[in-house]
């Protein structure tokens, strides 16, 4: 664990609550991005994203500091958004609406050697594909390419937040970059797998 978590943890557990302020300071951000990227609403993920922290606030004491702390803080914000989902598997998502309030924040990066003013709007167009994809693709396959390409996690990270196989970590995000693919296919616009955000381990 980074030395700094471990200060701030010991902190709040002697009942400081400047150092949880400081912790909530600190990873703020990184959970409400993966919230908003997960349901696609800012206020939802607004919500989900405080449920996190109030959830961490109460489980602190149970909290196994053998452990990265980001990595049990990814994997209770991966469990609340996944279960938001699942409860409202009836909602519509309109896959023509950007994500609201992503500041342009590449989730799968494009590769930017020869891009010029002129492709501006084919880049943006692409990246609007990338999230109409993203958000046709089942939530346990969503959060993997999230935790692998935003938050740059390594599989074995990734493995350790959500507590499943590293193999089952490999196939998710292979059958992810597919599911990509095919959605690039049906609109029309063929990509390899580069396209889907192939990457090294």
């Amino acid at each position: 664990m980074v030395d700094e978590d471990k200060v701030l943890i010991e902190r709040c557990l002697r009942g400081d609550e400047k150092a949880f302020e400081e912790l909530l300071s600190k990873y703020r951000r990184s959970v409400f991005s993966i919230c908003l990227r997960m349901v696609r609403n800012r206020s939802t993920a607004e919500d989900i994203a405080q449920e996190v922290f109030v959830k961490v606030f109460s489980a602190l004491g149970r909290y196994d500091p053998t452990y990265p702390f980001s990595s049990w803080l990814n994997r209770i914000t991966s469990n609340l958004c996944i279960d938001h989902l699942r409860r409202e598997k009836e909602r519509t998502v309109s896959l023509d609406q950007p994500v609201e309030g992503a500041d342009n924040d590449l989730l799968i990066q494009i590769p930017a050697a020869g891009a010029g003013p002129d492709r501006e709007m084919e880049s943006k167009e692409i990246m609007a594909i990338l999230e109409e994809a993203l958000a046709t693709i089942p939530e346990h396959y969503r959060i993997i390419v999230i935790l692998r390409h935003q938050e740059q996690l390594s599989y074995e990270e990734i493995s350790d937040t959500l507590g499943i196989p590293l193999g089952t970590v490999k196939a998710r995000i292979h059958r992810a970059r597919n599911m990509i693919v095919e959605h690039f296919r049906r609109r029309g616009l063929f990509r390899d797998s580069r396209a889907a955000g192939g990457d090294r381990k």
